[in-house]
């Protein structure tokens, strides 16, 4: 006779689960939240009759008892750029170690998503969050002043904010002015004296310290400044690459090399390159930034800026976890990764290859 299986599982509890494991309450409520030593013979015993009653866990009534949700909220401004893959995959590790689930809120990068998901974690949606914030304003400010749980900002540069004693919150990014600057400073090494940007929409910080860092090194590199050669989109998308192709290609003397704030935005431009019949590095090189996993799977394969997104969330996480702690404790911290140059055929002449 096959076994009947239980049909009421929201009346089961700890306590049915304590009988049919013939232990106490305590003990399958240590094993069930992993909280505390349990014998491992014990725990298998536990899991066994949890499985057999069709145990489904009340979240709510362990929060109210434990005053944690088990969650941990990442709120990240793009959904389409595969940049963000290795972060939030790092992030989840680090989260199921710590037997905590990840929630994922796409903010589209605006202040208002921003600050309705910063109301959540104020209202105890979870126990604390990471935030890929590009745009820093007061009222972020004004609204992380209520925040008592963890919070690690991120933005993808180095920023004018965090590390402050005042900031109720941890920061962790990375210096991309410094890697556009890199880009640029390589394809000045290359030759290059018409060097055109591609940037995102210049209102916001994180694109205009990247910005400086291209015309920095133009001007470090002895060359001119020069408006034409510069594409600002509102969007970092590769629509936005697409367009300032064409832009350069309608160019009365159009660059002979392209920088990008990003890589999506990079590959839009080498499409529209294409496209008019242009070869790459022949006839123009380019250079992205993110080193997202399609740079070396192009042909050629695209040159680009590590920016370190998977240490970057693995740090936020651990981070986080050790606010939960209290292995973390005083000041917020501030943590600056710095970004690497990976060179591929994009950007350097192969002449066997042409």
């Amino acid at each position: 006779m096959a076994e009947k299986k239980n049909t009421d599982k929201k009346d089961v509890t700890i306590y049915d689960i304590a009988k049919l494991a013939n232990t106490s309450p305590g003990t399958v409520s240590r094993a069930l939240n992993n909280i505390g030593y349990v014998k491992e013979e014990t725990r298998l015993r536990i899991e066994e009759a949890a499985k057999k009653l069709e145990y489904i866990p009340n979240r709510a009534a362990r929060t109210l008892k434990t005053k944690r949700t088990g969650l941990i909220l990442l709120a990240i401004p793009d959904m389409d750029n595969p940049f963000y893959i290795d972060m939030i995959k790092a992030i989840q590790e680090v989260s199921q170690y710590n037997n905590y689930s990840l929630i994922l809120y796409y903010t589209e990068g605006k202040v208002e998503q921003e600050i309705k998901v910063l109301k959540m974690l104020h209202e105890q949606l979870a126990d604390g969050m990471i935030m890929v914030n590009l745009n820093f304003t007061k009222k972020h400010l004004q609204e992380i002043k209520k925040i008592s749980c963890p919070l690690v900002l991120s933005s993808m540069g180095v920023s004018e904010i965090g590390g402050n004693q005042t900031d109720p919150f941890d920061y962790i990014g990375v210096d991309t002015q410094k890697g556009i600057y890199m880009t640029t400073q390589h394809l000045i090494q290359q030759g290059h004296t018409r060097i055109g940007y591609i940037g995102g929409n210049k209102d916001i910080v994180v694109f205009r310290e990247r910005y400086r860092g291209y015309s920095q090194s133009l001007i470090d590199g002895g060359l001119t400044l020069e408006d034409e050669l510069v594409f600002f989109g509102e969007k970092w998308v590769e629509s936005t690459g697409y367009e300032a192709g064409k832009y350069f290609l309608s160019l009365k003397q159009r660059p002979t090399a392209i920088c990008a704030a990003n890589d999506i935005m990079a590959i839009g431009a080498i499409r529209a390159f294409e496209e008019a019949g242009l070869h790459i590095p022949k006839d123009i090189s380019i250079i992205g930034m993110d080193n997202i996993d399609l740079t070396h799977r192009l042909k050629p394969k695209m040159s680009s800026v590590a920016i370190a997104q998977a240490e970057i969330g693995r740090t936020a996480a651990e981070l986080i976890f050790k606010r939960l702690r209290k292995e973390e404790q005083g000041s917020p911290k501030k943590i600056i990764f710095q970004p690497r140059l990976i060179i591929r055929e994009s950007s350097i002449l192969c002449y066997e290859d042409i």
